[in-house]
């Protein structure tokens, strides 16, 4: 009897076996598949022939099977709880253009600084410093500008900052110009990648939070090669003309941003003293 009851105490002490998360769940391989051709054949749209369709209907044709795929598998590779979300949706796409901006700007501003101005490797690094010192900095101040502008205002206007930065950078290949222009592209850059990473992590359920994350990872990795294709496609045309299309690019993230949420809808990513408390974490001194 006393076994018995020691037994009995082990398993209350021990509670019910939990299992892991994602326990159960199946990999969705045909869904991985179908997305990796539909990014291929996308990427391949910038720099086919003009006038060729092969790539645009091949991309089409992907996306649509990649679409009706998901609707009809028991556990889709992109839940319909991230994508079919309005404002993570535009924050990835957001994501896309603005990468693909940045990159494709300074894909074509290496032509400038070493061909056209003649500069060295370390000399045009030292005209593209302030874009990293206004990356930096940005997204250390992008949280204060979230807390009081909403994710809405706060991306849409540093879109617009980040198309003004290649416009800058298409018109004058004055030093001063230079240091504006790179200086614009790190300060929208920085808090764009800010604001829209807090808007898809905060719109994604706990148990999709990792496909949020990846989905942010691949946005972030798909801009990059549309933009320095587009670019690339565009080098015959002057580097005028790419960086205006390029700009136009990310111009796009404007509208885009306004489909995040308000001043209204948007969860502090810095815990305030009251909320430590609240939440039982001492404070911070």
């Amino acid at each position: 009897m006393r076994a018995r009851a020691r037994d009995a105490g082990k398993i209350r002490k021990r509670g019910p076996e939990r299992r892991p998360p994602g326990a159960g769940t199946a990999l969705d391989l045909p869904g991985a598949v179908l997305l990796a051709v539909a990014l291929a054949c996308l990427l391949h749209l910038p720099g086919g022939r003009p006038g060729s369709v092969v790539w645009p209907l091949a991309a089409a044709l992907a996306t649509a099977v990649l679409v009706v795929h998901e609707r009809r598998t028991a556990s889709p590779l992109l839940p319909p709880s991230v994508l079919g979300s309005r404002p993570a949706a535009a924050a990835l796409g957001v994501l896309v253009v603005v990468s693909a901006a940045l990159s494709g700007t300074l894909f074509t501003a290496t032509y400038v600084l070493q061909r056209r101005l003649g500069l060295d490797a370390f000399q045009s690094a030292v005209r593209s410093l302030p874009l990293a010192v206004l990356m930096v900095a940005s997204a250390a101040l992008c949280p204060v500008a979230l807390r009081r502008f909403g994710a809405r205002v706060t991306t849409a206007v540093a879109a617009a900052v980040l198309a003004l930065g290649v416009l800058v950078l298409a018109g004058s290949a004055a030093p001063a110009a230079l240091a504006c222009g790179f200086a614009l592209l790190g300060a929208g850059f920085g808090t764009v990648m800010v604001a829209a990473t807090q808007v898809v992590v905060r719109q994604a359920e706990v148990a999709v939070a990792g496909v949020a994350g990846g989905l942010q990872q691949t946005a972030l990795n798909a801009g990059p090669a549309v933009g320095v294709a587009t670019a690339t496609a565009l080098t015959g045309a002057g580097s005028g003309t790419a960086l205006g299309v390029l700009a136009a690019v990310a111009a796009l993230g404007v509208p885009l941003a306004w489909a995040l949420p308000g001043r209204d809808g948007v969860v502090s990513i810095t815990h305030t003293t009251d909320e430590r408390v609240s939440e039982g974490v001492p404070a911070r001194r």
